[in-house]
């Protein structure tokens, strides 16, 4: 009476499972829409100090054209005054350029990654002093009353399509600005003004 009892219990399970596997259904598929949404952006890299020398080759050729050449030959007659003699030369070098205006172009010194709207989007650069005018002022060594005056500061592109974030389109350009050399009468270190660049992309 036991065995066939077991037996019964074993029977009915097997019947159980196989209702179970016969009453699934395949999963339902469904579909997702993603979008992904980007915001101008600019990447702005600057220099945080530029430390420019002008050598005393550079200088030469901006003070005079024709730095370190020889003027024609000179026939001289010396007069006498006692033990004392003299000659006149009366050199008369070519007049010197004037040093108000000097261009100074740095190159490369500022670059911009971009992301732009889709509607025409552009991405402008500027600078200014930070002093807030169109001028500024170096001033030279302690005590020698020496200054460098800059003025007409701007960069070289103003304005271009965005770049977009790849690795290799980074736009570079330039600082221009003006330099008085006139009043700059002693060697040595002249600072410090400060530029400001700014970067926007629409």
């Amino acid at each position: 009476m036991t065995t066939r009892c077991r037996r019964f219990q074993i029977a009915a399970a097997l019947t159980l499972a196989a209702l179970a596997v016969a009453g699934a259904r395949p999963a339902a598929a469904g579909t997702t829409a993603f979008k992904v949404r980007l915001q101008p952006v600019t990447l702005l890299y600057y220099f945080s100090a530029i430390d420019l020398t002008l050598d005393s080759t550079a200088l030469a050729k901006l003070a005079t054209p024709a730095a370190g050449t020889a003027l024609p030959a000179k026939t001289l007659t010396a007069t006498a005054a006692g033990q004392t003699l003299t000659a006149n030369a009366a050199i008369a070098p070519r007049a010197a350029n004037r040093l108000t205006a000097v261009q100074l172009t740095i190159s490369n010194a500022w670059a911009v990654r971009s992301i732009g709207s889709a509607r025409g989007g552009r991405t402008t650069v500027s600078a200014r002093f930070s002093s807030g005018g169109r001028n500024a002022t170096l001033n030279g060594p302690a005590g020698s009353g020496a200054v460098i005056r800059l003025s007409k500061l701007g960069v070289n592109p103003g304005r271009f399509a965005p770049t977009g974030l790849d690795p290799a389109k980074a736009r570079q350009g330039a600082l221009l600005m003006r330099l008085d050399l006139s009043r700059a009468r002693s060697a040595g270190s002249y600072g410090t003004a400060t530029i400001v660049i700014t970067a926007t992309t629409t």
